[in-house]
């Protein structure tokens, strides 16, 4: 993996974990009650990856599913925190990295070596409010507005064979899209909850477009610990330059999320 790559997950992972004990120290003069939520939840995404890789005029086609991860996934993390205070704004961060192997062959173009994906999303965002669902309001349901920053590192190597030439092409390139979107979360009892998150970006800005969607199922096994299983998927349309210079993603990643979140 590359180190510039290596660099900025490590940098976001630590913005993930220091904002934290930092909005805490920021909140302590305001009396005791419950004013600040923090939620840490380290989870597994067992993501698939279909879409189209290009560098330099070769390009190839990708589709594996999250059932070959077997096959090319060689190291994976995942982080999720998240802040609330007051029950009324708050902040997000979410680290993940994936390290993948051989996986894909086109006509003449095949991913040769490895290839290193980082995807951050950090935000912050707006509880409109709280309802009171169910009988006797005894499942409410929150509903919050989103609005950050998704950053990208993708690092791959292309093989481009012909009867003419061979040529193994390195590309590591960065960039970072807007995004809003829109988190709903409903308590269904005391032990069950679910979450439906989505949102949209990119708006021509770096990438064309890029989108979010996920939805969670979780039981709470303890006073602060929640176990979910649910699914996710983004994707992104990304392309620039021309020649020597081209570079093409245009993907989907999904696949099974499951974890455990921990609330302070």
């Amino acid at each position: 993996m590359p180190n510039t790559t290596a660099r900025c997950f490590i940098l976001t992972a630590l913005l993930v974990l220091t904002i934290c004990p930092v909005a805490a120290q920021a909140a302590a003069p305001t009396p005791p009650g419950g004013d600040l939520k923090v939620t840490l939840a380290p989870y597994a995404w067992l993501t698939g990856l279909s879409g189209t890789v290009g560098v330099r005029g070769a390009q190839t086609t990708v589709d594996s599913s999250f059932a070959d991860l077997s096959k090319y996934l060689n190291i994976a993390g995942m982080l999720h925190a998240d802040i609330l205070y007051r029950d009324t704004f708050g902040l997000l961060g979410e680290v993940n990295y994936a390290q993948l192997g051989d996986q894909s062959s086109g006509k003449r173009v095949s991913l040769d070596g490895q290839m290193g994906l980082f995807l951050s999303d950090v935000a912050g965002f707006w509880r409109v409010g709280t309802a009171a669902l169910g009988k006797d309001g005894a499942a409410p349901a929150s509903l919050d507005l989103l609005a950050g920053a998704r950053i990208w590192s993708l690092a791959m190597h292309l093989k481009s064979d012909s009867p003419f030439n061979s040529r193994s092409i390195f590309r590591q390139k960065s960039w970072v899209d807007p995004f809003v979107g829109a988190r709903v979360q409903f308590q269904l009892t005391d032990a069950w909850k679910a979450e439906l998150r989505g949102g949209v970006g990119g708006f021509g800005i770096s990438s064309a477009i890029t989108w979010d969607a996920m939805a969670l199922v979780g039981y709470t096994f303890r006073d602060h610990g929640t176990a979910f299983i649910g699914y996710r998927a983004v994707g992104v349309n990304h392309s620039e330059g021309s020649g020597k210079d081209y570079f093409k993603f245009d993907a989907v990643l999904s696949g099974p999320v499951l974890g455990a979140a921990f609330t302070f």
